[in-house]
């Protein structure tokens, strides 16, 4: 599958509390996974949470912190060791697509952490790393 054949649309920091933001988002997760060959039905539920707090909570700030440590396709998950790499690895793959600020695809933003000394560069090195290498990214 190629991906570039599909549309998304780009978004601003400032657009990014919007359901049509999560749409694109979500099109473009589940997209890139299935072109990678790595797409699972759970998939279809990839941040399924976030429209829906944040028309409880009206608190992008809040949703998104909740969401990092209650994700495990996030460094900041609190579940932590227990990481899902694929999904994290699809996750910042698909950013480039959706995201104006993002303009990386996840190798690049795997480099640019490793080089800014992240606080999980461990993580990255020897859980993200090696899944981005047998995915081919």
């Amino acid at each position: 599958m190629d991906i570039n054949r599909f549309h998304f649309k780009k978004f601003g920091h400032e657009e990014r509390s919007t359901f049509r933001y999560w749409y694109y988002h979500w099109k473009a997760f589940n997209l890139v996974a299935m072109s990678l060959h790595v797409w699972k039905v759970r998939y279809l539920f990839h941040d399924i949470e976030k429209p829906w707090l944040l028309l409880l909570w009206k608190d992008y700030k809040r949703v998104q912190k909740w969401h990092r440590t209650h994700n495990s396709h996030h460094l900041e998950y609190n579940g932590a060791p227990n990481y899902d790499f694929e999904a994290m690895a699809v996750d910042w793959e698909c950013s480039h697509y959706t995201k104006k600020a993002k303009a990386l695809n996840a190798r690049e933003e795997a480099n640019r952490k490793l080089e800014n000394n992240n606080k999980y560069s461990d993580v990255i090195i020897n859980g993200l790393i090696p899944v981005l290498d047998k995915l081919g990214l």
